[in-house]
């Protein structure tokens, strides 16, 4: 008994003491936390998702992508919209017009291209005005491309979900980053399972363990770990711990050095981007789609004439890397010409040395922006891809040379004909010489005059008559006019061939003041019903001026300003109260140069 109670005095003593420890070791913890949160700087956010870091979402079968849904939001800039399938630009349907072709445009930042443009001004949105340019049909680019991607990831897209969609042709915008494997700094993982042939970013990897793709959920720290990172006194304690540890779950090995230099010593690493470009052909040529396979520009010294902008970009970059770049072209160009001869469904196009004179790099890769509404380099290259892809897409098809026709400095689906057909009086001033074309003209005058403008607009009469079966549906009742039935149907089945039209429902009303009034007093929900019911077939005018909401928008901040805070609905109803007296610069889309 005597020893039972000398342990229960023990037991009691030695609790007391662990237990007025423990306290006390918790109440100085806190005390220091909070000593320490007072003198030690916060931690940066880590898990927001963030202009720096959106692009390293981790996707189960593509690698990484852009968040989906993630809206860049730059200053003042145009804001740049993700959608849902972690691509560039609106929400694509996998359903298709019949008279709609379709582009997927697979690549890496230099596809993405610019940040803070408009969606029109991006390599895809001027994909999409060279193909239109060139072939007069309407076009829809699909832009998959992703920052820091390669063809990998072109191809994990392309294989899981771009097919999908149908695509009348397929095109990889790839290269550079593939050719970084060479060099031991930069090597890459192989990747693993089905995609051993690929090659994989170390962060990828990393992603992929930190990422379960079955739940979406980020695999989560344990308890303590969690306390310690999220700790100020630990972090001000860190240097008498030991080095720090990752406290963000994507903060992989980055890798150290094994070479010094960049090498061109294991070319065969090489053979896994080819062999990537291969199996992108025959995955488009199985579904039905034509292939072509682009290998991006960059910058030479060797080749190029060096201007003093390029010199400035010289001064940025590592001479060797340009050097090594030099030296490593040749071998891509080698492996690429030789797969594309025993391929027949790889059609190789070398954009390498595009650009010889002109001064278009701000780096290595991406195209000078000379301002939010323009790229030289950006259209020249997108000239030149819907060069290639007219070539192989129209085999055997003659088209109209739009060379002849275009007026360079137009928007590409201005007609100059059609204006001056429709507006005889026109020519007679230019040959007068008081105006140089039919579109200055327009500008000018045409617009507020609610002339039938250049641009793509409804003929009642023309489409009854390629569609006779419509007008029987319009004597039962079943639609009021032919571009009724053309809105509500025969769009998807493509009926009318050719460039899109833009209904512009400001211009309508204000050239048809008797019909503002019927929409007024409710007769009509729109100015579009009543031409859906009266208009086309009366020849209304107004509803097809061309008008660019957008490029009057972006320059002029007041008007932007006025529509945020609801004293316009919009940038064509703020002209024509108060923009054209003001002498504001009317816009009617981007101007085709090439």
């Amino acid at each position: 008994m005597r020893y039972l109670a000398t342990l229960g005095s023990f037991l009691r003593t030695t609790s007391l003491i662990v237990g007025n420890t423990l306290l006390l070791s918790v109440v100085c913890l806190v005390i220091g936390e909070w000593w320490a949160r007072s003198v030690v700087p916060p931690v940066p956010e880590a898990t927001k998702i963030t202009v720096q870091n959106q692009y390293g979402a981790y996707h189960p079968w593509a690698g990484f992508r852009n968040t989906p849904g993630f809206r860049y939001e730059l200053g003042n800039w145009v804001p740049v919209v993700i959608n849902s399938w972690g691509w560039r630009g609106p929400e694509p349907k996998i359903e298709r017009s019949k008279s709609v072709r379709r582009a997927i445009l697979l690549g890496d930042s230099v596809g993405f291209s610019c940040w803070g443009c408009r969606e029109e001004a991006s390599l895809g949105g001027e994909l999409k005005r060279a193909l239109e340019l060139r072939t007069d049909e309407e076009w829809e680019v699909i832009n998959t491309s992703v920052g820091a991607g390669f063809s990998s990831v072109s191809l994990g897209t392309l294989a899981h979900d771009a097919m999908q969609f149908r695509p009348d042709v397929v095109t990889s915008l790839n290269g550079i980053n593939d050719m970084l494997v060479l060099d031991d700094r930069t090597v890459l993982r192989l990747g693993e399972g089905l995609f051993k042939h690929s090659l994989y970013y170390r962060t990828q990897v990393d992603m992929a363990k930190a990422f379960d793709p079955r739940t979406g959920k980020i695999q989560q720290q344990g308890v303590l770990q969690q306390l310690a990172t999220r700790s100020a006194l630990v972090r001000l304690a860190s240097p008498l711990l030991g080095p720090p540890q990752a406290v963000h779950p994507f903060q992989g090995e980055t890798g150290r050095p094994t070479s010094e230099g960049y090498s061109t010593a294991n070319p065969e690493r090489l053979d896994h981007y080819v062999s990537n470009q291969l199996a992108m052909s025959y995955l488009a040529e199985g579904g039905g789609a034509r292939f072509v396979g682009f290998l991006q520009p960059y910058f030479s010294l060797k080749h190029k004439v060096v201007g003093e902008v390029d010199k400035e970009v010289i001064k940025k970059t590592e001479p060797a890397l340009l050097k090594w770049m030099d030296d490593v072209y040749p071998v891509v160009r080698s492996k690429l010409q030789a797969a594309a001869e025993h391929n027949p469904s790889y059609h190789y196009v070398d954009l390498s040395l595009m650009f010889t004179r002109e001064q278009v790099f701000e780096d290595l890769a991406h195209m000078k922006y000379e301002s939010l509404e323009l790229s030289t380099g950006g259209e020249m290259m997108a000239g030149r891809m819907a060069d290639e892809i007219v070539r192989v897409l129209y085999t055997g098809k003659v088209l109209p040379d739009w060379r002849q026709s275009h007026i360079p400095g137009t928007p590409h689906d201005w007609k100059e004909a059609a204006y001056l057909s429709a507006n005889p009086d026109v020519a007679a001033l230019i040959s007068e010489g008081k105006f140089k074309n039919g579109f200055e003209h327009y500008r000018a005058a045409g617009f507020l005059q609610f002339r039938h403008s250049g641009f793509p607009s409804w003929n009642e009469k023309a489409y009854l008559e390629d569609n006779p079966d419509v007008v029987a549906l319009i004597r039962s009742g079943a639609f009021a006019s032919g571009y009724e039935h053309y809105i509500k149907q025969g769009r998807a089945e493509g009926r009318r061939k050719g460039l899109p039209m833009r209904w512009i429902e400001e211009t309508y009303l204000a050239a048809n003041p008797d019909v503002a009034a019927a929409v007024k007093a409710g007769k009509y929900r729109s100015g579009e019903e009543h031409y859906m019911k009266v208009g086309a077939l009366e020849n209304r005018r107004g509803g097809f001026s061309g008008w660019d909401e957008e490029g009057y928008n972006i320059p002029y901040g007041d008007v932007r300003n006025a529509i945020v805070s609801k004293m316009f609905r919009s940038g064509i109803e703020h002209y024509l109260a108060a923009g054209a007296a003001e002498k504001r610069n009317i816009s009617l889309g981007l101007p085709s140069f090439h």
